[in-house]
């Protein structure tokens, strides 16, 4: 009988595996069971160096009966990886419009650098900064939707807040594109 003491956050957990020379495998499995942190998303840590998750033999990796080991890894949530996508979706959406925006500023530029003749600016400065009034509402719509998802994780915190900060960085390019107008 093998006996460790995993930690994870506050909680120790004690685990028991029926065999002489386990593997980091059967462990893995054996804490998947108790924590719900499934295998994958698993980083074991004894005596501050990572444990290689496979066929290895627990001693061959210094672990003994009696042993502690650190777990980091979170339980999968559904509801947090749909909020994961939809955040990714907006930033996806948003780095369309950046592109966007980017063109339009190259357009801008042709046309402020005299690559356009006379007759021809005013009607594609009108194009221009309607497509750019289209850009500012399609983001100012995106953080909106971001501003209604809600979440305790501070990792979908974290995305959400650097998405917003990009669409952000966006809207001050458009800004000064429409000074420039």
């Amino acid at each position: 009988m093998y006996k460790v003491t995993v930690s994870h956050g506050a909680k120790k957990h004690q685990i028991s595996i029926r065999d002489s020379c386990p593997t980091s495998e059967d462990l893995s499995t054996k804490i998947e069971a108790v924590t719900g942190v499934p295998l994958s998303r698993q980083k074991l840590i004894h005596k501050g160096k990572q444990i290689a998750i496979g066929g290895f033999g627990l001693p061959a990796l210094g672990v003994s009966s009696g042993s502690k080991i650190m777990l980091l890894g979170r339980q999968d949530n559904p509801q947090n990886d749909a909020l994961i996508l939809k955040i990714n979706k907006v930033k996806t959406d948003a780095e369309q419009i950046k592109v966007k925006v980017t063109d339009l500023d190259g357009q801008l530029q042709g046309i402020k650098n005299g690559y356009m003749p006379d007759d021809l600016k005013a009607e594609a400065l009108s194009k221009i900064h309607k497509q750019c009034i289209g850009c500012v509402e399609q983001s100012m719509k995106h953080l909106e939707f971001l501003d209604s998802l809600q979440s305790s994780d501070e990792g979908i915190r974290s995305l959400k807040k650097s998405t917003v900060l990009f669409i952000q960085s966006m809207l001050d390019e458009c800004d000064k594109m429409m000074e420039k107008l």
